[in-house]
């Protein structure tokens, strides 16, 4: 760029509407007079130091340059800016090697761009450029003298988070100059806003950007990208409220060849919020476990199963404490099925991932392995429901086998032996559950296509078809509830004790949260099963109707299309199984805890943790040490709350981008912001029909729930323990899932509306306003504000 990359930036800045302080432009050429005293000067320095060269040249540049063009602009106060011909390009940024003089006078800027020239020849610069290798002759310097902004708040944005995360746009603002913030003279705000989520939160002692403001700044930087670069480094001013840019460059530091991408669809409605470390490392350890059984079906070939290991024991991750899919090893993973296009795109809707773009490069594999796989996956999807039940059998076996052994005295190394027991026999062969989600979701997926090509009203149907599973195991724990709670009135205190206990032997692991292991559950805090059926017994004769059997008419179009029927019935048949394994996957987190809280009890008497329950900040290869080599690790625990306090302040992304590595972030003086959003309609997936109109219950936590009694319940998400509180709800709507999640199978048994997948949902609607919901058509209209 003959003017440098800073002038020309401008330009195309101010041409595409945004707000430039008025400037103009030096070239080199016009600036130096003659470039033979430069010449001589560059001779003279051979085997000079840089401290001697940058004398020399200095002078003779002081010598060549004459500003010989009148000031044009008005004003009092301008700004002498570098642009020199290597500076702020895509491969060098040369960030602050050269000189900028803000607050000059009209009178003093011939001296200033002089000196600006001279800055060329910075000590600093010359040793940069002979370590990356550049002619030093060849520099040339260009200036830009512009209209001084007097600001009342500026700073740095950077379009992409130069820690690594290229799906969010840090600005850094201070009050007065942004010399100040730059030179880190003044306290400053750093604002982190999420392109995905479009919400933020700040860190610093004082919010000095408005709502509209950190809004204006991010539509100005997503204009300056789509000029500039992907990820671009801008320079802002804000005076009397009116926001000015500066100067933008690429930022040459991030890479975005191989991101990471997390993204939390699904996997939120089992995890939401935060999870602790002992949760994480188990999750870790299960998601491997499963995905190398999958693979072990599919591959059959044990070299090529361990070469392919880096991507089955990392499909998911974990960042500022929250759980996440590695989006980079399942779309790795899925490419090896036949069809694999089409079951990507049918399983990014069915789970929910909302951006649909990822790598479609083929996975290098050889023909016959390819043939292989193809042949094993076809076999091992026909025998996927025969396997189910196999493996439905012998959950049943290790279950008692494992409770038995709790009736014991055990010794730390004893827990842990069961522990691997559990793993050995269980999560080596649960492989077979993925193979049924991918059966429920093919079904499912041609059923909904068959529908959609035959039917106006083809999600209606879709979703009366997959529903009304009379025994579909997730409705039992409920159904048992209520039984109690209707009949408690006339149970003698023995019987009701005894019911209470056959309860919590069969269902005690489901509830809210129930794949966290710190949770507390029904079976580890019974009083929480009096306190949920005192609340039943006060809704009798609505949750009554839960115990008559739901049976589906069949449709007359289901007697007459025969493809329908038989896809229908798949498709109940892999949800159907779905569900009982993720009962059983709820009490096989409730054999873990069961386990892990023994070994908190024995390292607290151990003086190893305070309580029993700091076990839960430990991960499993530290419970693994510790009964080997007892030690205190009340400080590492002390350490991790402190950061959990921290994560606990974070908003929730739903997507993270990262450059290179995951990491978790560290922050001093977090406050939470929310774009609000002022829609009075809303679409998302329809997934239980019906039409509803009441008021908006808002739930962030679910350990701070009230009465949710004909309420309609809005939500990030669910997970399966929320049947509980669907069972006294009007409706439910979320942010996030899918026809497949647990909030549509749940609300489809109980019968009440849902509508899933709208996004912002929980910065659009408030506690207390009154929608109607209509889950066939997916429509959420905001009748009435609080």
């Amino acid at each position: 760029m003959k003017l440098g990359s800073k002038i020309e930036n401008l330009k195309i800045m101010k041409n595409a509407g945004i707000s430039v302080p008025e400037f103009e432009t030096f070239s080199f050429d016009e600036l130096v007079v003659s470039e033979e005293e430069i010449k001589k000067a560059l001779k003279i320095c051979e085997g000079k130091s840089a401290s001697e060269k940058s004398g020399i040249l200095k002078e003779a540049v002081k010598k060549s340059v004459r500003v010989k063009k009148k000031i044009k602009l008005e004003g009092e106060r301008f700004s002498v800016r570098s642009s020199s011909c290597v500076e702020d390009s895509a491969e060098n940024s040369f960030a602050g090697q050269f000189d900028t003089f803000l607050d000059v006078e009209k009178s003093e800027i011939a001296q200033k761009i002089t000196e600006c020239v001279c800055s060329l020849y910075n000590e600093n610069v010359l040793v940069y450029m002979e370590k990356a290798g550049f002619d030093i002759g060849m520099l040339k310097m260009n200036v830009i003298v512009q209209k001084m902004i007097d600001s009342d708040v500026s700073g740095i944005v950077f379009t992409a988070n130069p820690q690594g995360i290229l799906n969010e746009t840090v600005i850094v603002a201070g009050r007065g100059l942004g010399e100040n913030v730059v030179s880190d003279k003044i306290d400053t705000t750093s604002y982190y806003y999420s392109l995905t989520d479009n919400i933020y939160y700040y860190d610093g002692k004082e919010n000095l950007l408005s709502d509209e403001k950190v809004h204006e700044i991010i539509e100005a930087s997503k204009i300056i990208c789509k000029y500039i670069g992907k990820h671009t480094d801008i320079e802002f001013a804000i005076e009397n409220n009116k926001l000015y840019i500066l100067q933008a460059r690429p930022i040459t530091t991030l890479s975005d060849k191989n991101p990471i991408i997390f993204d939390n669809s699904n996997i939120v409605e089992s995890y939401p919020g935060l999870s602790l470390p002992l949760t994480v490392s188990f999750v870790e350890t299960v998601f491997a476990g499963v995905f190398k059984d999958a693979g072990r079906r599919l591959l059959k070939n044990k070299k090529e199963l361990e070469k392919r290991y880096d991507i089955l024991e990392n499909t998911v991750g974990t960042a500022n404490g929250r759980l996440y899919y590695n989006l980079n090893s399942w779309y790795s993973a899925i490419k090896f099925l036949p069809f694999s296009k089409k079951i990507i795109a049918v399983w990014q809707e069915l789970v929910g991932v909302k951006y649909k773009e990822y790598d479609e490069s083929k996975n290098e594999i050889s023909p016959f392995i390819k043939a292989s796989v193809y042949f094993n996956t076809l076999t091992e999807l026909l025998a996927t429901p025969r396997n189910m039940k196999k493996l439905n059998e012998r959950f049943i076996n290790i279950k008692n086998y494992v409770y038995k052994r709790f009736e014991e005295e055990m010794s730390a190394k004893e827990i842990l032996e069961l522990y691997d027991k559990i793993q050995e026999q269980l999560l080596s062969c649960w492989g077979i559950t993925l193979l049924n989600d991918t059966y429920a979701f093919i079904f499912t997926g041609l059923l909904k296509a068959r529908l959609k090509k035959k039917y106006d009203d083809h999600e209606e149907l879709a979703n009366s078809y997959i529903s009304g599973i009379t025994d579909i195991e997730s409705m039992m724990p409920v159904r048992e509830m209520v039984r109690i709670a209707v009949e408690k009135d006339g149970m003698t205190k023995d019987e009701y004790n005894r019911r209470v206990s056959e309860y919590l032997d069969v269902y005690g692991d489901r509830c809210l949260e129930e794949l966290k292991l710190e949770t507390e559950t029904f079976r580890t805090n019974p009083a929480m099963f009096d306190a949920k059926i005192r609340e039943f017994a006060e809704n009798k004769e609505k949750l009554v109707q839960l115990l008559e059997d739901k049976i589906q008419d069949t449709d007359e179009i289901i007697k007459r299309d025969a493809i329908t029927r038989f896809l229908s019935k798949k498709s109940i048949l892999g949800i159907g199984n779905r569900e009982i394994q993720r009962l059983n996957r709820s009490r096989i987190f409730g054999m873990v805890r069961e386990a892990v809280l023994r070994m908190g009890e024995i390292y607290a008497k151990q003086n190893c943790i305070e309580t029993k329950r700091d076990v839960f900040y430990l991960t499993l290869d530290e419970l693994r040490s510790l009964a080997d080599k007892p030690c205190d690790m009340r400080e590492t625990v002390y350490v991790r709350k402190k950061k959990y306090e921290m994560y606990s302040l974070l908003p929730a992304y739903s997507r993270i981008i990262f450059s290179e590595k995951a990491f978790d972030k560290n922050h001093r003086n977090i406050n939470m912001a929310t774009l609000q959003s002022s829609k009075d309609e809303m679409v998302g997936v329809p997934c239980s029909n019906g039409i509803v109109e009441g008021e908006a219950y808002i739930v962030m936590d679910v350990k701070k729930v009230e009465s949710v009694k004909d309420k309609i319940l809005i939500t990030k998400t669910t997970d399966p323990g929320w049947v509980f509180l669907l069972a006294e709800a009007k409706g439910v709507v979320s942010e996030k899932g899918s026809l497949l999640s647990h909030t549509a199978i749940i609300s489809r048994e109980l019968g009440i509306p849902a509508v899933v997948g709208i996004e912002n949902l929980l910065s659009t609607l408030k506690n207390g306003d009154i929608i109607r919901i209509d889950g066939s058509t997916g429509v959420v209209k905001l009748i009435k504000k609080a």
